[in-house]
């Protein structure tokens, strides 16, 4: 790699959504609102504490920003509270994906507008962390050597007697000479099992929503998009060492659409992004219940986790007979 394009490398870990399809079980297997980024459901890290060590392989904390909502600031007194303050960033409102990285982006490129990127969800449950952030360092390696482009890390499936209709999926182009990533085809979000299968028989791979960029590239494909939106989030980013930030940001959130970066953003633009396959490392996104359990089910936690299940449900009738 040519040293002299190499640039400082951030992390934006996404932790403000709701988790809206796994809320009501996961409220009842771990207590407390069920928030699955906040859940500790293996060991006693929750989900997003579990995403910040792994990142902190590659990258080091003060490189770190973790976008979360105003809505959850309990959870995250609880859990961040030794996190560098200035490196949790608030969301007045949940606008999607999109806002959800604009806003982080901005406080990145104030603080360095030369930087690389990593992007990493926080409700990602992988066995393999060792090997799936080397595949990480990879993408980096890419982006620094072609600043112009964005590199998501595609999963190969290894599952496939269970193909999941419920991801999204990247069909993979060419591959390049001198590259490890592939041009990408097509997105197909969230297709039938059907599809899914074909997908996967022609080199598909799972969209994880993890990728590297140059930080002036991100903009350059937002506004490519959703320019206002754009300029929206400029504007924030040149107010931050003002008072008048936090009012500006809390009006413009409730002004703005929502944006979904994958579909509105990647799908559109799918001729100017690469792919970068990862190796199966026992990854799923916990999106709802069965994934979570199939999870727990391949690492043998499954019946300590029905045995909590059951005895939290135990635990609150008996509560409730006692208030009866």
């Amino acid at each position: 790699m040519n040293k002299s394009r190499t640039t400082p490398v951030w992390g934006i870990v996404l932790a403000a959504g709701e988790g809206v399809r796994a809320r009501a079980f996961l409220k009842q297997l771990c207590g407390g609102r069920g928030i699955k980024q906040f859940c500790a459901v293996v060991g006693r890290r929750s989900m997003l504490q579990h995403t910040l060590d792994r990142v902190q392989r590659f990258i080091p904390r003060e490189r770190i920003l973790i976008v979360v909502s105003t809505d959850h600031r309990n959870e995250v007194a609880q859990q961040l509270a030794q996190w560098p303050a200035g490196n949790v960033i608030y969301q007045p409102t949940n606008r999607g994906t999109g806002p959800g990285i604009l806003l982080p982006l901005a406080y990145v490129t104030h603080r360095d507008p030369t930087a690389t990127v990593a992007v990493f969800p926080s409700d990602h449950f992988i066995i393999d962390e060792a090997r799936f952030m080397a595949t990480v360092e990879r993408a980096v390696v890419e982006v620094q050597q072609f600043p112009h482009e964005l590199v998501l890390l595609g999963m190969t499936p290894d599952h496939p007697d269970h193909i999941e209709d419920g991801y999204g999926w990247i069909e993979p182009g060419v591959a390049t000479a001198g590259r490890e990533s592939l041009t990408v085809r097509r997105f197909v979000e969230k297709p039938s099992s059907t599809y899914a299968s074909q997908l996967l028989a022609h080199g598909g791979l799972w969209n994880t929503l993890v990728f590297t960029v140059r930080v002036s590239t991100l903009w350059e494909l937002f506004r490519s998009v959703a320019p206002d939106l754009c300029q929206t989030f400029n504007t924030i980013r040149f107010m931050l060492n003002l008072s008048r930030e936090p009012s500006f940001t809390a009006y413009a959130y409730e002004a703005m659409g929502t944006l979904n970066f994958s579909s509105e953003v990647c799908e559109p633009l799918a001729a100017r992004l690469r792919v970068l396959p990862s190796p199966p490392v026992g990854w799923s996104d916990w999106g709802n219940e069965e994934r979570i359990l199939a999870s727990l089910m391949r690492i043998g936690k499954l019946e300590e986790c029905l045995a909590r299940l059951h005895s939290r449900r135990d635990n609150k009738m008996d509560t409730v007979a006692l208030l009866g």
